[in-house]
C-alpha cells in the first residue's frame, strides 16, 4: 500500500497524465508493473485473506495468493489499456498461469473461482 505499492502506482499514473501517454501506454513492462503494484497485490491479499478464512493450509494460501496476483494484474491490463491486441496476448499467459494454480485444487469445487479469470 505505501510508497512502493499502490501509492507508488498512483503517483505515476499522475505522472503518466504530465507525459507522453504514446510512449507510457505503449511500454508493457512499465504497464505490468503498474498492474502488479495495484490491482495484483490487492487481489493477492483478498485471496489469501479468504484462504486463511476458510481454513486453507499455507500450500493452499500461497497457491490462491498467486492466483489472485494473476487475476489482479489481467483486471489491471484490463483497466488500463482495454483489449489491445499485444495485451491480449500477454492477458491470455496471465490467466494460464492463474489457472495453474487452481490445479493443486482438483477434486474441490474450484469452478465459482476459475470462472473469475475469464469473467473479463
Amino acid at each position: 500500500m505505501g510508497p512502493q505499492g499502490m501509492v507508488d502506482d498512483i503517483y505515476q499514473e499522475v505522472l503518466v497524465g504530465r507525459l507522453d501517454d504514446d510512449h507510457v501506454l505503449n511500454d508493457i513492462e512499465w504497464i505490468e508493473d503498474m498492474c502488479r503494484k495495484k490491482e495484483g497485490r490487492l487481489h493477492a491479499c483478498a485471496t489469501a485473506c479468504g484462504a486463511i478464512l476458510g481454513g486453507a493450509n499455507g500450500e493452499e494460501i500461497k497457491k490462491l495468493r498467486k492466483y489472485g496476483l494473476y487475476v489482479g494484474v489481467i483486471q489491471g491490463y484490463i483497466n488500463r489499456v482495454g483489449g489491445k491486441e499485444k495485451e491480449l496476448e500477454r492477458e491470455m499467459e496471465l490467466r494460464n498461469l492463474a489457472l495453474k494454480e487452481l490445479e493443486h485444487f482438483k477434486g474441490m469445487k474450484m469452478e465459482e473461482i476459475s470462472r473469475f479469470a475469464f469473467s473479463f
